[in-house]
């Protein structure tokens, strides 16, 4: 009830909220149907002749029902934890007793796409001595909305008249707290949603009456419209024989295309069809996207591909369940939680939601870059992402964090490399990620070394002569590392009890040479495009600690080749020999692939790093010659600064895409305000 003035104003509160009716109490009816060109339709009429509608009802429905919806328990202090126990689990699992869940969600939501409103009735366990239904909800039955009345009283009280217009059937009569009402947005009443078919009055009667012309024309069209001409007059009985005659042997669709024969100076004259009933076609095609636009489904869904292309295609699609989905959705989970789960919990302790991951996970190659990039992250276990591809756990080994080199804490392993501690030795299995460790220090720095220098100014004479600047600091990379696996087979063959006695210290210092000189030389280079200057200190300290992890990493693995031949040789067979087999081998096999991936893990920080102190605001990924199929079709493809490219890394090198995705890359990258 409302007071005003101290005194009981006679309408419902809900009114305040209303157009219509001019009587604020009483009954409120459904809108069954719309006005046509010379007829009535029902709503259920329209879904039924009209494919546009059919079709944007089915999907949106069908996209709903194979949802699940889950329930969530947020009382644990862990955070949120899905209930599957609970009554309220259970009903909503199996929601009606006389539907399957499929059809009972599908059927729910196509009753709301076609009438605005849909109503389920509370089934209660027990009835008190009145026969009123009382104690816990224990299934939900269908109302369709055509056979709902609602009759509210000035206090607000809601009650909900069910009948099937069958006197001998009786009528239920359901108060407000044993029904769940879905109603979309009406101007004019809080009591009553509105059909989406409403706005699409026009559009529907545009298209029922061409469907109807047409059909009309195909019935009785004479190929396809012919006035006969008669030089003479004929009687009343004459023409009739005549048009019988001429129908008999041209009206219809299957007699299209035969032979006249005229008599007694009669002519055929074909009447054309105008140029404005020559746009058929295209008034069918604009009234279906009218029906998408109200319906807010993009064309592509229903296979209008007019619009369509190779880039766009699939983002259109998860854009079904992003941008359409999504609030309809919403929507659900709010009545639910409104209307349905205080039966349950009134303290609000659980929620429901639909569980969107099942349908916007992308497909299986994109799911496994994906999720394979968030274990290497330390974000999911493996044995949280295995029940995402349908694969059983796989142990105890499965339920630990792992990172890889672009998380885990400096002094530790690289992407594919066995955990080496901050002494330098080799751990047997690795540490699980965010275990403590102490930094390790990096290479001493003073005045450009001698190697900084020419290849510093090796990249710049390469820059001014219009050559390829990251080849020939890949070419630098490798140059330098022959040199130095020499040095390393040459100790290796003076002492083989000895393996690795200074190498790390040796590789080290020479990748943070080659690194800052890398960074150096691409960071320049982009600052240049953007019309500024370079300062390479900022990534200097990275540069140097990242080197000292990498150099150990790297002469791991050679030791443990080396380690391995020694022990596997022939008995008497000379050890200089085997060492020499590991280095033009093994190592020799391997230059290659660091020297590139060295360069453009390098080359990429400083390319962001340069372009964020010039403010540029987007990246363009620009695949390389002979790139993998993967970089190749994200050739072009443009995001801000701050975000990542589609296959989740910020440049081409960047060490979180992983070895398959980093090693040989010759990607670039390009910068713009």
């Amino acid at each position: 009830m409302i007071v005003s003035g101290g005194e009981a104003v006679g309408f419902a509160p809900q009114a305040l909220g209303e157009t219509t009716p001019s009587m604020s109490n009483g009954y409120f009816y459904a809108q069954s149907g719309l006005s046509l060109s010379g007829k009535f339709a029902t709503y259920a009429a329209l879904y039924r002749a009209q494919p546009s509608i059919a079709t944007l009802v089915d999907k949106i429905s069908n996209a709903a029902a194979r949802l699940t919806l889950k329930v969530w328990d947020n009382t644990p202090a862990t955070g949120k934890v899905q209930d599957v126990d609970s009554d309220f689990a259970r009903l909503i699992a199996t929601p009606s007793q006389s539907m399957s869940p499929f059809n009972f969600w599908r059927w729910t939501v196509s009753t709301y796409e076609v009438y605005g409103e849909a109503f389920w009735y509370k089934q209660r366990a027990g009835r008190d001595s009145f026969g009123r239904p009382v104690g816990p909800v224990i299934s939900l039955l269908p109302m369709h909305p055509s056979k709902v009345a609602i009759e509210r009283d000035e206090d607000g009280a809601v009650t909900y008249v069910f009948t099937l217009g069958v006197a001998s059937t009786g009528i239920l009569r359901a108060p407000a707290a044993d029904v769940v009402p879905f109603l979309r947005y009406n101007p004019d009443s809080l009591m009553r949603g509105m059909s989406r078919l409403e706005p699409l009055r026009s559009t529907l009667l545009n298209e029922d009456a061409a469907r109807r012309a047409t059909a009309s024309w195909w019935q009785r069209g004479a190929r396809p419209s012919v006035a006969l001409k008669h030089p003479g007059e004929l009687s009343e009985g004459a023409q009739r024989r005549l048009l019988a005659n001429w129908e008999s042997r041209h009206a219809g669709a299957d007699l299209m295309g035969g032979t006249a024969i005229l008599e007694e100076g009669m002519e055929a004259q074909v009447i054309q069809l105008s140029a404005e009933e020559m746009q058929y076609v295209e008034s069918r095609k604009l009234n279906l996207q009218e029906a998408c636009m109200v319906y807010d489904v993009p064309p592509p869904v229903v296979h209008i591909l007019d619009h369509a292309t190779f880039s766009n295609i699939t983002e259109q699609m998860r854009s079904m369940y992003r941008d359409t989905m999504a609030p309809r959705l919403e929507d659900i989970e709010s009545v639910i939680d409104f209307y349905l789960r205080p039966e349950f919990f009134p303290d609000r302790s659980h929620a429901v939601a639909f569980a969107l991951d099942e349908v916007l996970r992308g497909d299986f190659e994109t799911r496994a870059t994906a999720v394979g990039a968030l274990i290497e992250k330390g974000v999911f276990k493996p044995s949280e992402a295995r029940p995402l591809f349908d694969l059983p756990q796989a142990g105890p080994e499965a339920d630990i964090l792992y990172g890889n080199a672009a998380l885990v804490p400096l002094g530790s392993s690289v992407h594919g490399q066995e955990e080496v501690n901050p002494a330098g030795e080799l751990v047997s299995s690795p540490m699980p990620m965010g275990a403590p460790k102490p930094p390790a220090p990096a290479p001493a720095k003073g005045a450009p070394s001698a190697l900084f220098r020419s290849v510093t100014g090796m990249a710049g004479r390469v820059k001014a002569a219009g050559g390829d600047v990251k080849a020939a600091l890949v070419e630098e990379h490798r140059k330098a590392l022959v040199d130095l696996f020499d040095a390393q087979r040459a100790d290796a063959k003076a002492d083989t009890k000895a393996l690795g006695s200074g190498w790390d210290d040796d590789l080290a210092s020479l990748l943070s040479d080659l690194g800052t000189a890398t960074a150096k030389a691409i960071g320049s280079t982009v600052a240049k495009s953007l019309g500024g200057s370079y300062d390479v200190g900022e990534v200097a300290d990275w540069i140097h600690e990242n080197a000292i992890t990498s150099a150990k990493a790297i002469n791991a693995t050679t030791i443990e080749a080396l380690s391995a031949a020694l022990d596997e040789a022939d008995d008497g067979a000379d050890p200089a020999e085997v060492v020499d087999g590991v280095f033009d081998g093994n190592v020799a096999g391997r230059i290659g692939a660091i020297a590139a991936s060295r360069v453009a893990m390098v080359g990429g920080l400083a390319s962001l790093n340069s372009a964020g102190q010039n403010g540029a605001a987007t990246k363009t990924w620009i695949a390389g010659r002979n790139a993998r199929q993967s970089h190749a079709q994200m050739n072009g493809e443009t995001v801000p600064i701050d975000e990542t490219f589609s296959n989740g890394m910020n440049a081409p090198g960047d060490p979180s895409g992983g070895a398959d995705e980093v090693a040989g890359c010759n990607c670039d990258i390009q910068f713009d305000f």
